[in-house]
C-alpha cells in the first residue's frame, strides 16, 4: 500500500487549424469585437477533417510519457476524460492503448464534462494510492466542435479543439534510465482533491439526441438535437458563485491561505468568469495563467493544456503550490492541489 501520488510529466496537443473570431462573426452574426468581449477569446483550434479525440489524446499521451520519461509498457492504467468520444463503444480510452502500446494497462473513459480532468485524475490518484498500480497516464482530450451549431452564439464562439495528459506514479523519482532524450522535468505531489455534482442543474449544458433517452433518428438529426445546449448567463453566475468557495474552501482543507497559492489554473472556461472569480478573491493576475484566448474552451482539456504550457515555459518551479479547479456540466465542479518537489 501507498499513501502518496505524484505527477511526474505533462503533455498536450492542439491541432493546426486556426479559427479567428472573423470566421465565427460571418456565422453567429456577432461582430469579432463582441465575441471577444464575450469570452476572452480571440482565436480557437479545430481538429482537421481526418483527426479524432483519440488521435489528438493519443498524441498528448505520447509527449506526456515523454516528459515523464515513461514507456508505454510501463503503464497499470489509462483514464481518459472525453464529452465526444470517438464512438459510444468502445472506450477512446481503449483505442488510445492500442495506438500508444500499452499493454499492461486497464484502460476506460470518464465523463464529467469541463471537471472530467480532475475528476480523471483523481481515480488514477486512487488506483496508485491503493497499490492497484504504481504508473497511470490520465488524459484529457476534446472535439466540441463537431457538437456545436456553428450559428449558436452561446457554444459556437466558446469551443475548441485540444488534449491534455499526465503521469501519475508512486515514486517521484526515475528509477529506470528514461528511453527519450532530455524528457521535461516535473515532479509534484498530490496533496488532496474534492469532487462535487448538482445533477439538478444537467439540462444548463446538456447534448440531447444520440443517447437511450433520445435515440438518434433523422428527426433528432435535422431538428438540431445532436448540437449542444448551453443556459450561458445561468451557467456564468453559478460558476463564480461556485469558484468562490471552492477555492477558498481547498486552500483550508490543506491549512492553507490564498495567499499561500503560488498558481491558480482554472479551467479556462470563459475570461470573464476568470477575471469576475480573481477579482472578488483578491488574487493577483500574474498568479493566473491565461491559455483560452488563444486555444478557446477545450473543455476537461484546458486544464492540463495549461499546466504544460506552463511547465515547458518554466513558469513553475520547486517549492510551488498550483491549485487547479473547474466547474461544468452535470452540473461538476472540483479542486485538486499539488506542490512541486
Amino acid at each position: 500500500m501507498t499513501s502518496k501520488a505524484y505527477i511526474i510529466g505533462t503533455g498536450s496537443y492542439l491541432p493546426e487549424k486556426i479559427v479567428a473570431n472573423e470566421e465565427l462573426a460571418r456565422l453567429t452574426g456577432l461582430t469579432p469585437d463582441e465575441i471577444e468581449k464575450m469570452t476572452g477569446i480571440l482565436e480557437r483550434r479545430r481538429a482537421g477533417e481526418d483527426e479524432a479525440t483519440s488521435d489528438m489524446a493519443t498524441q498528448a499521451a505520447l509527449s506526456a510519457l515523454k516528459s515523464a520519461g515513461v514507456s508505454a509498457d510501463e503503464l497499470g492504467l489509462i483514464v481518459l476524460s472525453t464529452t465526444s468520444q470517438d464512438m459510444f463503444m468502445p472506450s477512446t480510452a481503449c483505442l488510445v492503448q492500442k495506438k500508444i502500446g500499452a499493454k499492461k494497462a486497464a484502460a476506460f473513459d470518464i465523463n464529467a464534462s469541463c471537471s472530467g480532468f480532475l475528476y480523471s485524475m483523481n481515480t488514477a490518484e486512487m488506483f496508485i494510492r491503493s497499490g492497484q498500480t504504481d504508473k497511470a497516464l490520465v488524459i484529457a482530450a476534446e472535439v466540441k466542435s463537431r457538437f456545436v451549431n456553428p450559428k449558436d452564439k452561446e457554444t459556437a464562439i466558446l469551443f475548441g479543439d485540444g488534449a491534455g495528459a499526465v503521469v501519475l506514479s508512486s515514486n517521484n523519482a526515475r528509477l529506470n534510465p528514461s528511453p527519450y532524450d532530455n524528457p521535461i522535468c516535473l515532479s509534484a505531489k498530490l496533496l488532496g482533491t474534492w469532487l462535487f455534482a448538482d445533477g439538478t442543474g444537467w439540462k444548463w449544458i446538456h447534448l440531447p439526441a444520440g443517447g437511450s433517452r433520445i435515440p438518434s433518428t433523422d428527426d433528432t438529426v435535422s431538428s438540431g438535437l445532436h448540437a449542444m445546449r448551453m443556459d450561458g448567463s445561468r451557467v456564468y453566475r453559478k460558476a463564480i458563485r461556485t469558484f468562490e468557495s471552492l477555492l477558498t474552501d481547498t486552500a483550508k482543507k490543506c491549512g492553507l491561505n490564498l495567499d499561500d497559492i503560488d498558481h491558480f489554473i482554472f479551467h479556462q472556461a470563459n475570461l470573464r468568469i476568470i477575471k469576475q472569480v480573481t477579482s472578488r478573491l483578491g488574487i493577483p493576475e500574474e498568479k493566473v495563467p491565461v491559455t483560452i484566448t488563444h486555444t478557446g474552451n477545450t473543455s476537461s482539456a484546458s486544464i492540463p493544456i495549461t499546466l504544460d504550457k506552463l511547465v515547458r515555459e518554466g513558469r513553475i518551479k520547486k517549492g510551488d503550490t498550483v491549485l487547479m479547479a473547474a466547474f461544468g456540466g452535470g452540473l461538476t465542479w472540483g479542486a485538486s492541489l499539488i506542490t512541486l518537489i
